[in-house]
């Protein structure tokens, strides 16, 4: 499973060729079609991670919320893109690169509100600025839980995995 830092990777590397741009959006395996369609040619405004997971803010047309699970990937070419290979949920097309996701634990556009609501359930993610580490040593330090399971409980600490 891909951890945080993957995916602040991932919404640094998409903001970088998409944000600011009108970007072709479709789902070539159907399954995001209907969202998909809302937000061709829209504008990508933004893209951030929070945790272990990735959102695509397209301003007043919604946000695109991925959570890649245990098998979702992300695979980036050059525009424009050759024919899709194979389950492709979500196709990304901008000025000069296309990015395919395979089999994401979720795919789904969302409201703002809805992101928030994400986003206040989970705990600091250490890779946000905006973080507060406060917040997780006072639920580390109440516990009786193990740190490593308290480290692995996504509401406590987001982002990162023991093993």
């Amino acid at each position: 499973m891909p951890e945080g830092h993957t995916l602040h990777r991932l919404a640094r590397l998409h903001a970088e060729r998409y944000g600011g741009h009108k970007v072709a959006v479709s789902s070539p395996q159907g399954r995001f079609a209907a969202s998909a369609a809302l937000l061709d040619g829209t504008v990508l405004t933004h893209a951030e991670a929070h945790g272990k997971h990735l959102f695509h803010h397209h301003g007043e047309h919604g946000v695109v919320h991925v959570h890649l699970g245990l098998y979702g990937a992300f695979t980036e070419q050059q525009a424009p893109p050759a024919a899709p290979v194979g389950q492709v949920r979500l196709r990304v097309v901008g000025p000069t690169h296309a990015t395919d996701l395979r089999g994401p634990t979720r795919c789904e556009l969302l409201t703002e509100a809805e992101i928030d609501a994400i986003t206040t359930r989970l705990g600091p993610d250490p890779l946000r600025a905006d973080a507060d580490p406060d917040r997780a040593w006072r639920r580390i330090r109440a516990s009786r839980t193990s740190i490593a399971a308290l480290l692995m409980d996504q509401t406590v600490l987001a982002g990162i995995r023991v093993e």
